[in-house]
């Protein structure tokens, strides 16, 4: 039976290895405590118990390695005792590295909707604005600005839609009131070729009404090239080969109405001559 006084040598160097495996345990897992969210009574005694538990382990160990210091045989307590203060170091290590990867991983940053796009009637009456026309229906991904510009281009060399392009900004008041027009547009559009009441008009009033919105912080080079200087600007595309018309600033349901009919029976502009080719520009 042990002696009274090695058995409280032994509870006092457990103790001590306890409180040190706990002291690193509770470093190591400080940044996650510190960003963690509010814990709740259940949460905050589960995180309790994983932290004491491995400083038990250790004191257990170390107890009982303590009070056989002298049994034979001596290789294996050494080993054992090595054994001992390896897990002792590397608690720290396996208890907060999680926790330390969690809390030093940087936030993303929620992914913001494009406010470019098509505005597209669906099928219930609503309407959704497509910023990446490719097929899919995960997030946006890369590209899609290049995807959307060449959804619109494609459409108007085919001419067999009438596109229209309008050029936004956000925080624009003429822009959000725009929007309405745009739909009631659109709606139109579609009623009356389900009706079959456009069937007698020019052929281009006939077919689909394609309208494309840009945002100026997402197509900035484009308004650049278009010359775009005020908040709202509409371009609508008539024929193939007619001049598309430009008309800057907010129209109403009537007078966007009349533009899109004005274009759709616009002129094809007269050919060129084609210039003679010389051997040297």
């Amino acid at each position: 039976m042990p002696h009274p006084a090695a058995r409280r040598r032994a509870v006092l160097f457990a103790a001590s290895v306890a409180v040190l495996s706990l002291f690193f345990v509770s470093r190591a897992s400080e940044a996650a405590f510190a960003q963690a969210a509010p814990l709740t009574a259940a949460s905050y005694l589960s995180r309790l118990f994983l932290s004491l538990t491995p400083g038990l382990v250790v004191a257990g160990g170390a107890s009982a390695l303590y009070a056989r210091r002298d049994s034979p045989p001596k290789p294996l307590w050494c080993i054992a005792a090595v054994l001992l203060a390896l897990l002792t170091f590397a608690i720290p290590l396996w208890v907060g590295a999680g926790d330390l990867q969690a809390a030093q991983k940087p936030e993303q940053a929620p992914q913001v909707s494009p406010r470019s796009g098509e505005e597209r009637l669906m099928p219930d009456g609503s309407f959704v604005r497509v910023s990446d026309p490719r097929p899919g229906n995960g997030p946006i991904e890369e590209g899609w600005q290049q995807a959307l510009w060449t959804e619109m281009t494609e459409a108007v060399s085919k001419g067999e839609e009438q596109v229209v392009m309008v050029f936004s900004r956000q925080g624009c008041p003429w822009c959000d009131r725009l929007h309405p027009v745009l739909q009631n547009a659109i709606k139109n559009r579609a009623a009356a070729i389900a009706d079959g009441a456009a069937a007698e008009g020019p052929p281009l009033l006939n077919s689909p009404l394609r309208i494309f919105v840009y945002d100026l912080q997402e197509f900035g080079p484009i308004m650049q090239r278009f010359q775009i200087e005020g908040f709202p600007t509409i371009l609508a595309f008539g024929p193939a080969d007619s001049r598309p018309v430009m008309v800057p600033g907010y129209l109403s349901d009537e007078d966007f109405e009349k533009l899109l009919t004005d274009v759709a029976v616009a002129k094809p502009e007269p050919a060129r001559k084609a210039k003679k080719k010389r051997l040297f520009r």
